[in-house]
């Protein structure tokens, strides 16, 4: 026998990243195995096939192995070993056990899949479960294949497996995570409606008792003012509706995205302060700006940013500078800075949680809401107060990048 040509010299080199390639070199290794009978008859095709698939399986880098047709693991991978020997059970030899031994139950996936090869079929399966514990489980992929004979009998199986607990528990965490904030936006509609809607008509009936009061006590002003008091108690009753159903909302921020120019964006925010003749807003921000967002969740956040800024000012009159710069070709970085002090390192800590406020009438939810919009963009906001440079707060938002070349696919219009 030509011992330069051989299982070790073909295969000692391949070390495939999935097991699937192995079934499609399959054909190959039996062609080999006959014209190495040819050559060197010291040994069938039959027992060339196996030395050849048995040196494969030891050199292997993933976890294969190869069982017989009477279900007995005979050649294993050290990977394979490796990793049961971790997960599964310690200072086991699965060599020469029978599958019932080496797993305490038999997974029925594994258990019909090898019933399947024995019958000539290749099987396949995404998802296999491995209890090893009453409270610990294991997930694997499995995929399996007859190895056959020159005479069409089955001699074994290959087995290739790999170990996806990982990330089977983290998708189940994420769909524990999606159940919860599918609650989450039920109970914000059963929120707005039940509650936002009654203090609307608590705001209107409060306009209707004012002008009636007005005609009644001729402007007296302790009613004037107690109507005012209720007034500013209904508005922050609402305030906080709307903050938390925004909070409990999921997806709906980055919905309907589109091309906004930024420009519009400042004008709407300049005319919020056309009649304070005490705010002085400055925009440095880059010219012909377009964002890539949800019109109104950005104007929102921009008006939320401009009340916080006006409310923390400390000097007058109130200058307000908004500038940015291109972080790079997806996103652009916005600096929003006032001449006020937020105070201590705790309480800049805590501005973007909710309910927190340094004021007694606030609701406590503006920067939660501001931090939740530009994370629901895949952007990021800061905040900074110092006592002698003001207040400054950064964040990011996606650029829209126009796209020329458009071609027909499926039958829709893609941009390229």
């Amino acid at each position: 026998m030509d011992k330069s040509f051989g299982p070790n010299t073909l295969l000692e080199s391949y070390s495939p990243s999935e097991g699937i390639l192995l079934e499609f070199i399959a054909p190959y290794i039996y062609t080999l195995s006959e014209l190495m009978a040819e050559k060197d008859p010291e040994m069938s095709t039959d027992q060339y096939s196996y030395a050849y698939i048995s040196s494969f399986i030891k050199k292997a880098k993933i976890n294969i192995g190869f069982i017989d047709s009477e279900g007995v693991f005979k050649v294993v991978s050290s990977s394979f070993n490796q990793w049961f020997a971790q997960r599964i059970k310690k200072g086991f030899d699965i060599v020469n056990k029978n599958i019932t031994d080496v797993f305490e139950e038999v997974p029925q996936e594994i258990s019909q899949g090898l019933e399947k090869n024995l019958k000539g079929s290749i099987v396949k399966y995404k998802e296999v479960p491995i209890t090893i514990a009453k409270d610990r489980q294991l997930w694997i992929t499995w995929e399996s294949f007859p190895w056959v004979k020159t005479n069409g009998d089955i001699a074994g199986i290959v087995f290739f497996c790999k170990d996806i607990t990982e990330q089977k528990e983290l998708y189940l965490d994420v769909r524990k995570l999606y159940s919860r904030t599918e609650l989450l936006e039920k109970f914000s509609l059963i929120f707005s409606h039940d509650l936002i809607q009654p203090l609307r008509q608590i705001s209107t009936y409060v306009s209707f008792l004012e002008m009636e009061l007005d005609t009644v006590t001729k402007n007296t002003p302790t009613v004037n003012e107690n109507i005012k008091a209720l007034n500013r108690c209904v508005s922050r009753a609402k305030e906080i509706c709307e903050g938390v159903i925004i909070y409990c909302k999921n997806g709906d921020l980055t919905i309907n995205r589109e091309p906004v120019d930024l420009s519009e964006i400042m004008n709407i925010i300049a005319g919020c302060c056309s009649d304070r003749s005490d705010i002085i807003i400055k925009d440095f921000t880059s010219p012909d700006l377009i964002l890539d967002v949800n019109k109104s969740c950005v104007l929102q956040l921009f008006q939320n940013l401009l009340d916080n800024a006006i409310k923390h000012s400390t000097t007058t009159p109130i200058e307000i500078t908004f500038s940015g710069h291109h972080l790079d070709e997806n996103y652009y970085e916005f600096s929003l800075h006032n001449n006020g002090w937020c105070g201590h390192t705790l309480k800049q800590k805590n501005v973007f949680n909710a309910f927190y406020s340094n004021f007694a009438d606030g609701a406590g939810l503006g920067l939660m809401i501001c931090k939740k919009i530009v994370n629901a963009y895949g952007g990021e906001i800061r905040f900074i107060s110092l006592p002698e440079e003001g207040t400054k707060i950064t964040f990011s938002l996606p650029l829209f990048k126009e796209i020329e070349n458009v071609v027909d696919y499926n039958l829709r219009t893609v941009k390229l």
